[in-house]
């Protein structure tokens, strides 16, 4: 349109009244080429435009000069303009859509909605300024006095609902009226709030709470604030109302950080009295992030009485390479008054490292550790949980596997502790490395897999192993000597193996195998007048030992099938018993290396005492001169029934297969070149399952087949005793079982809750009961030990949840560790109390404190632990 055009326009419509020209806009909202308000958005952003370029440009109603005006418009002298709006504004709304030129203003009602870029607003009313760039929105009520339709406002990732809002949509800033806000596992509530930009929040009477019910049980009450979002609000005065009710808890200002990305900051203690060490603080410190990868909190103890402890933990993560953690802790706690009798120093510590190698870093390397090392007194001076007061065993392992692709080779590395902190023995391998291969077929052609003969079975693998070991006590540790104290050596074997299937049953299997030793040290022994016993010289230097034997079995492993069928009356439509006897003979030839090579005599009583100089050694010394041969029996059982269920929709029967008995297994051995005492232990050993698998039971039992003597000495006389014998029992239940729609998935399942473990209130009820039976009488006297454990929960509502254990030795005629616990779920708090009611780690500890991490120091706790009594 030209310029001449458009005022001639304009100067039509100055004649008539604004408020006309608007009617007859709104008079033509029922035709369809008005209903589209981007159309509407063009005409009015037309006319605005217009009007301003009348007041900028100043244009006369003379052609010329509006010529000239026009081409200077086009001038690159000339200052554009901003837009009038950087991109169009969508609006809508299910009842009207109304209009006000003068005012450039839009009303709309009844789920109103309006985009503005990456902004939406939606309410009941919003009332959209064009001109100011601004919308205000409100809900309304409905007929129980309650809002809807409240203005929901979205900008990008920031989300919120209020009461009633007013926001620039140039600017950013907005003013928002009873506003809730959800910043990481907290809500902010506000009477008043001011945007400042998309970030950054003042509040005046705000609520910071972790309580997601829309009336918070519990919040921080703050006059006025600043948030920042997504990292940190800081406060002024505030104060905890607990339940709408006021508690006199109150502080000159607040800092409540809440970063999704973790950061440094200071760790607080907690508070407690102990009566061997006094008043305490624990836990307190510093958690540094050093970066995305890394953490390390620094925490400490101290005590009244002298006592302090430190601990260091860091946990560190590379996704698809690795992930782990490390603890260590040290104490020095005293005990009694210094200069009393009484009076004792203890120094006590402990390490604790977890490293997982992920899946997909590399297929032929991997590297793991699970260290638990500590000083066998730590957890009984310095631990207040249970579970870790009685556990006397402790082990730890750092172990490297390789492999070589295309190859049969790998290596094997680790290093392994195991600990008794009741009698404060260690066991230590360091290192254990091992160079393996598994078995080829040297003269099978490659991918050959059928028809194969004899010589395409032959199968030859190696295997090696290096170790370092020493079994100490605790104290002589660190002054043990390498030489003297631990134990070293180098073993290996090369087996070489084939089988033929001589009918359907049975297979021969021959065998040759070489073994070799290499040990730093052996010995010479002789028998000592004056000291009356036997003394070992040891001779220092590398001894290489070797032997090799061959040896030959035939086994035979048939399966027996019975069958017993029912009358078609009969619920049971059949039982199964299934036998699977086992017989192999095994005959070992007097071949290898001399004997005398590597045993010497000495003269005790005038008699030849015969001794392997490899004594005490690793792996011992190889053996194979001796002939040999066993005959070994087993004879294995599995019964079965088919029980009829309810006919289905067709009419046919249906059948299910229960498990009477899943093993009764009986076994012996033959020792054909012993000149007494050929048969061996006969064992028994059984399990199964009934009740619908609610009851596990095992059983085993060992049978001696020869009589002992007046001096309890077994002789070569049959007369069997029972030497051995157990029963285990566990019982499961819960009332979930009763529920016709459980599965085991279903039964498994647990809700999600955050960092800190809180109990789980779905299964009303659950309990389990162990017995166990054990019997031994290795020659005269007998021994008996029975012990019972029950341990459980029981809901007694939604919210009330008891759990214990307990256990009684019926030997000691004692009742074993007790634990009692009752917890109440308070929707977004939690209570409980947990106590062990007698014995020597009696104790109690109540508390109540938020379920959320972010405000996890907001609790009440009493609590006496054991070292009090």
């Amino acid at each position: 349109m030209k310029l001449q055009q458009r005022l001639f326009i304009l100067f039509i419509l100055s004649l008539i009244p604004l408020n006309i020209f608007a009617g007859l806009i709104l008079t033509n909202n029922d035709n369809p080429e008005w209903e589209s308000s981007s159309d509407i958005s063009e005409d009015v952003n037309w006319y605005a435009e217009l009007l301003q370029q009348v007041d900028s440009l100043n244009l006369k109603l003379d052609k010329k000069k509006a010529v000239e005006t026009d081409s200077l418009s086009a001038d690159s002298t000339a200052k554009k303009k901003k837009p009038f709006l950087e991109t169009a504004i969508e609006y809508n709304a299910d009842d009207s859509v109304t209009f006000s030129l003068t005012g450039q203003k839009v009303y709309l009602t009844n789920n109103a909605f309006v985009k503005y870029g990456a902004t939406e607003l939606r309410a009941y009313y919003i009332e959209l300024d064009i001109a100011k760039k601004e919308a205000f929105a409100y809900g309304i009520k409905d007929s129980t006095d309650k809002f809807i339709h409240i203005p929901e406002f979205k900008d990008g990732a920031e989300e919120f609902t209020c009461k009633e809002l007013k926001y620039n949509f140039e600017t950013g800033k907005g003013l928002v009226t009873e506003v809730v806000t959800e910043q990481e596992s907290g809500y902010v509530h506000s009477e008043l709030t001011k945007r400042m930009d998309e970030n950054t929040f003042f509040l005046k009477n705000g609520k910071y709470t972790t309580c997601d019910h829309p009336h918070p049980h519990f919040y921080v009450r703050m006059t006025k604030a600043k948030m920042i979002k997504d990292d940190k609000i800081v406060s002024g005065p505030l104060h905890i109302v607990l339940e709408d009710v006021p508690l006199p808890i109150g502080l000159p200002f607040g800092f409540f950080p809440f970063s999704s990305k973790y950061s440094s900051g200071i760790l607080l203690p907690s508070y407690g009295e102990e009566q061997r060490r006094g008043f305490n603080l624990r836990g307190g410190g510093y958690y540094w992030a050093i970066n995305d990868y890394v953490d390390l909190a620094m925490r400490g103890d101290i005590f009244s009485n002298g006592s302090w402890g430190g601990y260091l933990e860091s946990k560190y993560k590379k996704r698809y390479k690795y992930s782990g953690n490390l603890a260590t802790e040290y104490h020095r706690n005293k005990y009694g008054d210094k200069g009393l009798d009484d009076y004792s120093e203890v120094k006590d510590f402990a390490v604790r490292w977890t490293h997982t190698q992920d899946a997909k870093a590399n297929p032929y390397r991997t590297f793991s550790a699970s260290v638990n090392f500590s000083t066998s007194e730590n957890d009984r001076n310095n631990s207040t949980n249970i579970n870790k007061i009685v556990n006397n065993q402790k082990q730890s392992s750092i172990s490297y596997s390789k492999k070589w692709p295309g190859s049969p080779f790998s290596l094997n590395g680790s290093l392994r502790h195991s600990q008794n902190s009741r009698d404060t023995t260690i066991a230590l391998t360091l290192p254990s490395l091992s160079l393996n291969m598994t078995q080829i077929y040297p003269f099978r052609s490659k991918g050959k897999s059928s028809d194969l003969k004899w010589y395409d079975k032959i199968g030859v693998s190696y295997t090696s192993k290096m170790e370092n070991r020493v079994n100490i006590k605790e104290n002589k540790l660190m002054s043990s000597s390498l030489t003297k104290d631990w134990k070293n050596g180098y073993q290996h074997s090369i087996p070489v193996t084939t089988n033929f299937k001589l009918a359907r049953d049975l297979t021969l299997s021959p065998t040759l195998n070489y073994q070799g030793v290499l040990y730093s040290r052996s010995i010479r022994r002789h028998w000592d007048e004056d000291l009356n016993k036997t003394v070992d010289d040891t001779i220092q230097g590398f001894q290489y030992a070797h032997n090799y034997s061959t040896s030959a079995s035939l086994s035979l492993s048939p399966k027996i099938y019975g069958m017993y069928t029912f009358k078609k009356t009969s619920k049971i439509e059949a039982i199964r018993h299934v036998m699977t006897p086992s017989i192999s003979v095994s005959y070992t030839p007097e071949i290898g290396v001399d004997r005398d090579k590597y045993y010497r005599t000495y003269k005790k009583d005038g008699k030849d005492i015969e001794y392997s100089i490899f004594d005490g050694s690793l792996y011992g010394t190889p053996t194979g001169a001796k002939e040999s041969g066993s005959i070994n029996l087993s004879l294995d059982n599995n019964i079965e029934a088919k029980v009829r269920t309810a006919n289905d929709t067709t009419g046919n029967e249906d059948f299910k297969k229960v498990k009477l008995l899943e093993s009764l297994k009986f076994s012996t051995s033959y020792n054909m070149f012993a000149d007494s005492l050929n048969w061996s232990n006969i064992r028994m050993t059984g399990r199964t399952k009934i009740l619908n698998n609610k009851l596990d039971l095992s059983f085993n039992s060992t049978v001696d087949p020869y009589a002992l003597n007046a001096d309890n000495i077994k002789i070569d006389k049959f007369g069997p005793r029972l030497t051995n014998a157990s029963i285990d029992v566990g019982f499961r239940l819960s009332s979930s079982d009763f529920k016709e729609d459980s599965n085991e998935e279903n039964k498994g399942e647990q809700k999600k809750t955050d960092q800190m473990k809180y109990v789980q209130f779905d299964v009303p009820w659950s309990f389990s009961l162990d017995y166990g039976w054990t019997y031994s009488k290795p020659t005269v006297k007998s021994n008996v030990t029975q012990n019972v454990g029950l341990r459980g929960d029981f809901s007694l509502t939604p919210k009330w949840k008891i759990n214990f254990s307990t256990g009684y030795d019926f030997a000691n005629k004692a009742i074993t560790a007790t634990q009692f616990s009752l917890t109440r779920d308070l929707h977004c708090w939690q209570m409980t109390f947990n106590t062990i009611p007698f014995g020597t780690y009696q104790s109690y500890n109540f508390r109540i404190n938020v379920k959320s991490s972010v405000l996890q120091d907001l609790k009440y706790e009493k609590k006496k632990v054991w070292q009090d009594y």
